[in-house]
């Protein structure tokens, strides 16, 4: 009878360990909660930018709310998910501050893919599915049309917006052919293109969709040109929260699937693109002239 008891106590302590092994590390194992929380709350409170502008997103004075294509997005995400989305308007140099303190769930504003996996914000963060494939575009008056590419902006007067995709792009022109283009670089877009119909800019490196929306509200504008570095937009969230992140790729990947994104894209007119875009990952001004096309350096 003890040695019984003696075996009865043995498989219970041992019982006990196994138990309290996996009681210890079942944590790691669990899914985080920040979808919970998000669910709980009712709403998605998602980091944006109105001053970015046309069509990204803006405040429009006729509803007297946000608008844009990323706003769409935004938008349909939130109702597969079944809660209210909640745009917060933040500057958009300090949105990776804001989204690391919590203060919002999610970075959905113009988001280039890679762009936070350097410097101070490396690790800190994670990408979901991308929504939009953007590149850059040569924007120039109807009357303009001896420009074509790169390479005819030789001694042409230049805007870009300051620290912008296309500034980068020029830059790294001008350094490999000796500042062959007149650049300009400014972070006011709506005055650049005044000086671009005014004639005191000859050409514009923008966006795709700022190119796109520019010709859509100026119909002395047009793109010429191939796409220039292209690359995917995504939203960020927090590195760990990896329900949130899967729910939202999920809300992604059905809206392709079923038509939607396209739906919204094709309402900003800027489906098109979508067909033919090839992506690269963002890399730093130093190397962009190795992913550019040789041939727009000639």
């Amino acid at each position: 009878m003890f040695k019984f008891v003696q075996k009865i106590a043995g498989l219970a302590i041992y019982t006990g360990i196994c138990l309290g092994v996996v009681g210890a590390t079942s944590p790691v194992l669990a899914e985080d909660s920040s979808l919970g929380i998000v669910m709980r709350r009712g709403h998605l409170r998602v980091g944006i930018d109105a001053a970015i502008g046309g069509p990204y997103m803006f405040w429009n004075a006729k509803t007297q709310f946000y608008d844009g294509f990323e706003l769409e997005i935004i938008q349909e995400i939130a109702a597969r998910l079944n809660i209210e989305p909640r745009p917060i308007n933040i500057p958009w140099t300090t949105q990776p501050e804001n989204l690391a303190s919590r203060q919002v769930d999610i970075l959905l504003s113009a988001r280039e893919e890679g762009a936070l996996e350097t410097g101070d914000t490396k690790g800190k963060f994670i990408e979901t599915t991308a929504y939009y494939r953007s590149a850059q575009r040569l924007l120039i008056r109807a009357d303009g049309t001896q420009i074509k590419s790169l390479r005819d902006m030789i001694g042409k007067r230049v805007g870009v917006v300051a620290n912008s995709g296309g500034a980068a792009i020029a830059e790294t022109y001008n350094k490999n052919r000796g500042n062959a283009i007149r650049l300009f670089s400014s972070r006011d877009l709506d005055r650049m293109v005044i000086q671009l119909r005014d004639r005191q800019l000859d050409a514009m490196i923008l966006d795709e969709p700022v190119a796109v929306w520019q010709v859509r509200n100026n119909p002395n504008f047009i793109i010429v040109g191939e796409p220039l570095i292209p690359i995917r937009l995504v939203a960020i969230v927090n590195k760990d929260d990896i329900s949130l992140k899967k729910a939202v790729d999920k809300a992604l990947t059905e809206m392709r699937q079923e038509g939607k994104l396209e739906q919204i894209l094709k309402r900003w007119n800027l489906w098109e693109s979508q067909k033919t875009l090839k992506s690269t990952k963002v890399l730093p001004v130093t190397v962009l002239a190795i992913i550019t096309p040789y041939s727009a350096y000639q």
